[in-house]
């Protein structure tokens, strides 16, 4: 009797242990959640301080797609450098054809990768007329330029339009909404691409988001802290096309504690009756 009175201490310091470590390692700090901390107390990063963005001309690569426009005072001059499936007058027939434009009933008048130039694995698009035109390792801006040089022999007033038919990138890891995503606009930050995959879940780790980003010459992994401002300074500030963003979980999500508050405290209470009951068994021994 004496001895099972002995044990009853120690089993509920045991159990009070067990509770202390178990609420300690699944409580996630909002350190670790919340976005954009000012955390070096920068005051060039403070609220309502003008923050200088780090742009950079991205340089065109194999797989990306150019929609690209002919301009000149007569249409027929510069209709034949356009595919003939992409030429203006094919492409206002076809839309008659089936009602005007894409319907959403299978007509790809509009699909860039029909309409659009792709940048073959050599770096080249080729345009009709032209020929083979070196792209890759070039902004649209220079592109364009060397265009309207080739075409100017034979049209004085030539102007052309270069642009990216999208951004296209791909999200994956702890966020809401894993995949490919293709984003129509010159533009797109990371956080705009968090919040297009339904941003990340609780148990992501937001101090080491990883960005796989193509180079001329092979692609290199890059480190982003979200919860902080420092990178809103950098060039990985904006998402460049074909990036594939990767979010690794927290280490808590291996203790399985579960993402809710509920959810945490049902597993310690599962625990901590398991526990109970083992040292009860052993304490009636």
């Amino acid at each position: 009797m004496k001895n099972k009175e002995n044990r009853s201490p120690l089993a509920i310091k045991l159990m009070g242990f067990l509770f202390v470590i178990l609420l300690a390692s699944s409580c996630i700090p909002n350190e670790k959640i919340v976005y954009m901390q000012n955390k070096e107390d920068e005051e060039a990063l403070s609220n309502d301080k003008l923050i200088a963005l780090s742009r950079v001309d991205y340089k065109l690569q194999p797989n990306d797609i150019l929609l690209i426009n002919f301009y000149s005072r007569e249409l027929g001059e510069v209709e034949k450098y356009y595919p003939i499936f992409a030429r203006p007058d094919n492409l206002l027939r076809m839309g008659n054809q089936n009602g005007g434009g894409n319907n959403g009933n299978g007509n790809n008048n509009n699909d860039p990768y029909m309409t659009g130039y792709n940048v073959d694995r050599d770096g080249k698009i080729e345009i009709n007329s032209l020929g083979k035109v070196n792209a890759a390792g070039l902004t649209t801006t220079e592109l364009k330029k060397q265009i309207e040089d080739l075409i100017r022999p034979d049209i004085s007033d030539i102007g052309v339009s270069v642009k990216l038919s999208g951004i296209p990138f791909t999200i994956y890891g702890e966020v809401n909404n894993p995949g490919p995503q293709l984003v129509r606009q010159y533009d797109l930050n990371l956080l705009e691409a968090i919040a297009r995959a339904g941003d990340l879940t609780i148990n992501a780790n937001r101090n080491h988001v990883l960005i796989m980003r193509q180079y001329p010459d092979g692609v290199k992994i890059h480190e982003v802290d979200v919860t902080g401002r420092k990178f809103i300074e950098s060039e990985l500030f904006f998402i460049q096309p074909d990036d594939l963003i990767y979010v690794a979980p927290l280490k808590i999500r291996e203790l399985g504690t579960g993402e809710t508050a509920l959810q945490t405290f049902a597993t310690i209470v599962s625990v901590i009756s398991g526990t109970v009951l083992v040292i009860s068994v052993l304490s009636n021994n």
